[in-house]
């Protein structure tokens, strides 16, 4: 994609989010302040779906803590990197990047990256003991609406929350807010540029998403991370194996050969967007 290209790119996703944040109601500082639990499919997606949250919860006086499902080790091909190695680092990476973002604590559950709906049994055990532990005010999970064939990981993180919070009788008493990490992969928030995902993918996603209207239907609320945005970044880019070639070969993915880097765009805006779970019911 020609630099003409990617300006044009990145300033519909820039409008597009205005319009968003336009329809969208700002969480009050007084929510900001409760204590959280962020789960979080892989190491990368709490600095990419509510990093910027997470500062302001932070810098509002808020505890909040960490819980990374799954190991991150499939997120590259073994021939480049073992996975035990990934893993390790992948760990570490998350490390690096709470103490940027200062949260209090970090957990991680290690269940196998890619197949965490395999292990809905014991990491539903898991999640609840640990929400029993820690008596969170509110908890941050994927949006329910991620698409499938890109987040299977994520959709499971999503109904493992919900099934603890029921298995505790939790549901309704805990705020539950959902971030979206891979559901901006459709239009109008990106468009068919060349790069990882197969064209295809992005217009299933765009017909199953009803063209950009189920972000104006469901994400009804926002946080301005204007102020905080470069900390939010530069916590981003702790995550070196998804950020940078972290092994030097062309087949080395990173979010920002995804679509020319217009899916990576959408997490450089000075808003996060949430939709409110609220006291509603999940099966």
């Amino acid at each position: 994609m020609n630099n003409g290209h990617a300006r044009v790119s990145a300033g519909l996703t820039s409008h597009f989010m205005h319009l968003l944040a336009l329809s969208a109601t700002e969480i009050p500082g007084g929510e900001l302040r409760s204590s959280a639990l962020v789960f979080s499919p892989h190491p990368d997606d709490e600095c990419l779906g509510c990093g910027g949250t997470i500062l302001k919860k932070k810098q509002a006086g808020a505890t909040v803590k960490i819980i990374h499902l799954t190991d991150g080790g499939r997120s590259h091909p073994p021939h480049l990197i073992s996975r035990q190695q990934l893993s390790a680092t992948r760990a570490q990476e998350a490390l690096n990047a709470g103490a940027l973002l200062g949260v209090d604590d970090v957990y991680f559950l290690d269940f196998p990256d890619g197949a965490l709906s395999a292990s809905v049994g014991p990491a539903t055990e898991r999640v609840a003991e640990i929400i029993g532990k820690e008596q969170p005010a509110e908890v941050f999970v994927p949006y329910r609406r991620e698409p499938f064939r890109q987040a299977a990981d994520h959709l499971a993180t999503t109904h493992i929350v919900f099934s603890a919070l029921r298995s505790l009788r939790r549901l309704g008493t805990i705020r539950v807010w959902e971030y979206p990490v891979w559901f901006w992969l459709h239009w109008p928030w990106v468009g068919l540029e060349k790069g990882l995902i197969p064209r295809r993918y992005v217009a299933i996603n765009s017909f199953s998403s009803g063209l950009g209207l189920a972000a104006f239907r469901d994400l009804r609320h926002t946080v301005n991370i204007s102020d905080v945005l470069e900390r939010k970044i530069a916590a981003l880019s702790e995550h070196r194996t998804q950020m940078t070639e972290f092994v030097s070969s062309a087949e080395w993915a990173t979010l920002g050969k995804v679509l020319g880097g217009r899916f990576l765009e959408c997490f450089y805006m000075d808003r996060e967007f949430f939709c409110c779970s609220g006291n509603q019911r999940h099966g």
